[in-house]
């Protein structure tokens, strides 16, 4: 089966358009949603796991008042557009961008040193799920919390319907659905558990997408 989850980004033009979708996926329900589960508070630095054009990394920078901002991605174009939205960023000391393949190569951050990581809709994309968070877990300093942002399993219809609204044909929507939604909400927080994290939560959003947070104790 080929895997329609693992987008192709190498398209300037289809990375605009994820930019152009960014309000619709990162809503006022995801936004209240990882405030129930965090809370609020300066997390000094703060990266995001297949940031794609940075635009959450950007606000999470600001949301959080941090000096550090990291973005890693799989694809350069992506990373390109992130560099000009951070530049834009004066209350950071510092960003870092990096071009990294989470399936073949080890992720070059130092260990210990993330108080708030981040992936959004980039677990259903990995190889091995378990082998990447656990790389994420490293990299985490102690009670630094991780969060996963995902499409899970359950409710095809209304993953279509959503789709329609940010301009995706239902026939293309139902193709991608099994593999961008092959884990539920229960499945990730497994991963993030067996990966090493503690005090597991999670809330669901319109019965397809999930908010999911470990700590790092």
């Amino acid at each position: 089966m080929a895997h329609h989850g693992k987008a192709d980004w190498t398209d300037d033009e289809r990375v605009q358009r994820m930019a152009k979708s960014y309000p619709v996926r990162y809503d006022d329900m995801f936004w209240k949603s990882l405030d129930a589960l965090i809370g609020s508070g300066t997390r000094e630095v703060v990266a995001d796991f297949g940031c794609g054009p940075g635009l959450l990394l950007a606000d999470v920078a600001n949301r959080y008042n941090a000096k550090v901002a990291i973005g890693l991605d799989e694809s350069k174009e992506m990373l390109a557009q992130a560099k000009t939205i951070l530049k834009e960023r004066r209350n950071l000391d510092s960003f870092e961008l990096i071009h990294v393949n989470f399936d073949t190569e080890e992720i070059p951050v130092e260990t210990n040193s993330i108080d708030f990581a981040f992936s959004g809709f980039t677990l259903h994309e990995v190889a091995s799920p378990t082998d990447f968070v656990s790389q994420v877990y490293r990299h985490i300093r102690l009670h630094g919390f991780y969060v996963v942002y995902e499409v899970i399993s359950g409710n095809e219809d209304v993953f279509v319907k959503s789709m329609s609204y940010i301009g995706m044909s239902e026939e293309h929507a139902r193709k991608l659905y099994p593999h961008v939604g092959k884990h539920s909400a229960s499945d990730i927080v497994e991963i993030l558990q067996s990966s090493g994290f503690q005090d597991c939560r999670m809330i669901t959003i319109d019965d397809f997408r999930a908010v999911v947070v470990g700590l790092k104790r």
